[in-house]
């Protein structure tokens, strides 16, 4: 595929629907409809649509490498007209859909469970632009961030829990300088947990088994977020093992460069997924992107997103394979 179309495609499709990829905007609340958390308030969970995104996001990686191949009338039309292509096309996993519906439910009960008091923004959860940004999409992704603010300024918002690295790091790092007057407050969920959860053993040391952890590049490097994740798994009873790199020694999952070539994203991801399993085939990830990347490689290994193992440590919750089932 050319790359210049892959751009323009999520370019085109983030600005016209809000979305890098084609995905029916109560994809991104739907998840919350059943829990009946409160509309209004200063404090808001925002989720930027990221773990939402993930089964499109898949879906549409998936077209991208049957073009990759290369040499059809498809791949050809597709150059042209990949926006339009994908929005017929890309159809998510249900069970990848609701396994993130299960994993962003699983956060809103463990923030609760922790006392924390904030609202949620249902349709105005709006997708963050990373992408955009990562991507070198600079204007796209100005445009977009304003559309954003604008939105949370509606509501009033003065805090944002986040819960997820990328989104993390562009609404802290990068929305204060590209959108004048951002300074809406950004804390990441795995923060709060730490603070209120992470000091009081919930399970047994070693209760639930031993995992290897993967951290996320944008965790371990530009936001510091290494101890609290270990610390909460350490408390809700995981024995916790350590790859070769890690910390804010990690090594890329692959992401976010899947959009652009999933070849070379899939490369990468084999290259950790064999770092991980020489300490364990039970993989635990703190982001969707990793998740989603690590998964479209693994074979015997399980790959568990932290909220699920949480949510079985200190919830009691079923977390499947985070519970050894």
């Amino acid at each position: 595929m050319d790359l210049r179309s892959v751009l323009s495609a999520i370019a085109e499709t983030t600005l016209r629907t809000g979305l890098p990829v084609p995905a029916p905007r109560e994809a991104v609340y739907r998840w919350a409809q059943p829990l009946g958390l409160p509309r209004n308030g200063r404090v808001y969970l925002y989720t930027g649509a990221l773990y939402q995104l993930v089964p499109y996001i898949k879906a549409y990686v998936s077209l991208l490498e049957q073009l990759g191949k290369g040499g059809s009338r498809l791949a050809k039309l597709a150059s042209t007209r990949l926006a339009e292509l994908a929005a017929r096309v890309v159809r998510p996993d249900r069970r990848e859909s609701e396994l993130v519906e299960g994993i962003l439910s699983s956060i809103a009960r463990l923030l609760s469970r922790a006392g924390v008091e904030y609202a949620y923004l249902y349709e105005d959860d709006l997708y963050s632009g990373v992408l955009l940004y990562d991507l070198g999409l600079e204007e796209a992704f100005r445009k977009h961030a304003a559309r954003v603010y604008e939105a949370l300024r509606r509501r009033g918002a003065e805090k944002l829990i986040t819960v997820d690295p990328h989104t993390t790091y562009v609404m802290r790092s990068v929305y204060p300088e590209y959108v004048e007057g951002f300074s809406i407050e950004v804390v990441n969920y795995l923060e709060l947990l730490a603070e209120r959860l992470g000091s009081k053993p919930a399970r047994a040391p070693g209760s639930l088994g031993a995992m290897v952890i993967h951290d996320p590049c944008l965790y371990a490097r530009a936001l510091g977020i290494v101890e609290q994740p270990r610390r909460l798994l350490k408390a809700a009873g995981v024995e916790v093992l350590e790859p070769r790199r890690s910390g804010r020694m990690t090594y890329c999952c692959g992401g976010p460069v899947e959009a652009l070539s999933p070849r070379l994203a899939r490369r990468i991801a084999e290259a950790r997924l064999r770092e991980l399993r020489e300490k364990s085939e039970r993989v635990v990830t703190l982001c969707p992107i990793c998740y989603a990347n690590l998964s479209r490689v693994a074979r015997d290994e399980t790959i568990v997103d932290i909220a699920l193992v949480l949510a079985k440590g200190f919830l009691g919750v079923d977390g499947g394979a985070a519970a050894g089932e």
